[in-house]
């Protein structure tokens, strides 16, 4: 039996890892910092003192090039750099695949490479796309095929602080702009209706949504919609949210008042949060919220579980043909 299958085993859908040798490449819409690496002997440390059972990995690494050939080479180095880790370990890690976007055909014929093999959870979309919305209409086969797989998808902020001078002026396109980022990529995804369109796909929405939670009444009373399309109120609470919050409390209760706690999984962001907080600990304020034991469990064990299906662990050979 997996470890993550095991009652009491967190499943963290937030953890990086970065394919060593890449460093940065120079995008202007997507300006990702790397995270400093250490040897996963060290990485199963902490898990094992966390007690989380498994992670699913992304890359920062930046993959949306305006160059369609040096964006697939970049992310099949991403995808099978992640793809060996979980092959190390397949009851520990998964990862979710990146994809040469904004080139939807080689985006497409990525996700037929990567997807259904071992370790691959879903898809990775970063909240904007060279500057553009990730809800545009051109984005739609990307849905699509992920509609057909019934499939998970991940989003991350690209760190380009909505491309705002009055937030990266100031410095703040890491420490607020990243969670606007978080709130803006949903609010595309409703305004475009793309969880309507696709009812099949999960979203992620990282750092418990940004200050979505706060906006619902006003979404629903303010934000322009279609005769006869749901309250955005009901669409958010159809996302999954994950807990990378620093610590505040605020934002875990915020969340659940908005969400529920059916709709929260666990995230750590690892291994960002390190110099705040110990790795333990990032998961010791759920625990100790003093939130209802049946909340805490849901958050922290089972909305990850069964939104990942943990116990469908295949083999097969990597890289696929």
């Amino acid at each position: 039996m997996a470890d993550a299958d095991r009652p009491g085993m967190i499943i963290d859908v937030h953890a990086h890892h970065a394919p060593p040798g890449l460093g940065r490449r120079s995008d202007p819409s997507q300006v990702l910092t790397q995270p400093q690496q250490e040897p996963f002997e060290a990485r199963l440390a902490r898990m094992a003192e966390a007690g989380v059972g498994l992670q699913v990995l992304s890359s920062t690494t930046p993959t949306y090039l305006a160059d369609a050939a040096e964006a697939v080479e970049r992310v099949r180095i991403v995808n099978d750099e992640l793809a060996a880790r979980c092959r190390q370990d397949p009851e520990r890690f998964r990862f979710w695949a990146s994809l040469p976007l904004p080139h939807v055909d080689e985006a497409l014929a990525e996700m037929q490479r990567v997807l259904g093999h071992p370790g691959a959870a879903g898809i990775m979309l970063g909240c904007s796309c060279q500057g553009g919305s990730i809800a545009r209409e051109a984005f739609d086969p990307i849905y699509a095929e992920m509609e057909r797989r019934r499939g998970v998808i991940f989003l991350h902020p690209v760190q380009n602080g909505l491309a705002s001078p009055l937030i990266n002026d100031l410095g703040l396109t890491v420490c607020a702009g990243a969670s606007m980022e978080d709130s803006v990529a949903a609010l595309h995804l409703i305004a475009r209706q793309v969880p309507q369109r696709f009812p099949s796909i999960r979203f992620i929405v990282p750092h418990f949504g940004g200050i979505l939670p706060m906006l619902l009444n006003r979404l629903d009373g303010q934000m322009p919609r279609p005769p006869g399309a749901a309250a955005p109120s009901a669409v958010a609470r159809q996302f999954f949210y994950d807990t990378v919050g620093w610590g505040s409390k605020a934002a875990l209760i915020a969340a659940l008042e908005a969400f529920g706690d059916k709709q929260i999984v666990a995230g750590s962001d690892y291994p960002i949060l390190l110099s705040w907080e110990s790795y333990a600990q990032t998961f010791r304020h759920i625990s100790q919220s003093g939130l209802p034991a049946g909340a805490i469990e849901n958050i922290l064990f089972n909305n990850a579980k069964s939104l990942l299906h943990v116990d469908a662990v295949e083999q097969a050979p990597w890289p696929p043909s």
